[in-house]
């Protein structure tokens, strides 16, 4: 079966020369954090901690906005804010984060593995079917959060090869993306 095309309007692709651009950046990038892994993980040490910050406050709002519904919100809520103060710690010193990140990591994936598990155990108990698949993804998180602790240089070259790749890949696919803009922008 074939899809009708959609009528296109050459202006929606106008600037398709943003996303070639964005590619170009987002590939260099990644290149740049391959050759500077030092410098990229640091850069990964602020975004983390942002990251951390932010689920650290959504974890507070979730917690009190329950707590009348929820047993145990409490905990919910004591994670939330040890998310939140750990995020400020990491932002206020991002030097000496990084030097602790691999294990801020660990740590923070044992948490979030422990609540997944939980958080199983609660799903089974509202009579979802398939809650073991939250079950067997928390205890594979515990299974890695104990891979990084064992070895923190697995935590910081597979956060920053990680990192690498991802932007290779945008990058390309940003490019890609801005190629064919342009081509539909003006056709031959």
């Amino acid at each position: 079966m074939k899809i009708p095309a959609a009528p296109f309007r050459p202006a929606t692709a106008a600037n398709w020369w943003v996303y070639v651009l964005a590619g170009v950046g987002l590939f260099l990038l990644g290149l740049w954090a391959f050759s500077s892994p030092g410098d990229a993980f640091l850069g990964l040490t602020i975004y983390f901690a942002v990251a951390i910050l932010f689920n650290g406050a959504a974890g507070l709002i979730f917690a009190l906005s329950n707590r009348a519904h929820l047993r145990g919100w409490g905990w919910l809520f004591a994670l939330g804010l040890a998310e939140v103060l750990a995020g400020f710690w990491l932002l206020e010193s991002p030097i000496i984060a990084a030097g602790a990140l691999a294990y801020f990591i660990g740590l923070w994936l044992l948490l979030r593995s422990g609540t997944t598990i939980a958080n199983a155990f609660v799903l089974r108990r509202l009579g979802y079917r398939n809650w073991g698949w939250t079950l067997g993804l928390g205890l594979l998180g515990i299974v890695l959060a104990f891979m990084v602790l064992g070895n923190p240089l697995i935590g910081v070259l597979g956060a920053t090869a990680w990192l690498a790749i991802a932007l290779l890949v945008l990058g390309g696919a940003a490019f890609v993306l801005g190629l064919r803009l342009r081509r539909a922008a003006h056709p031959a």
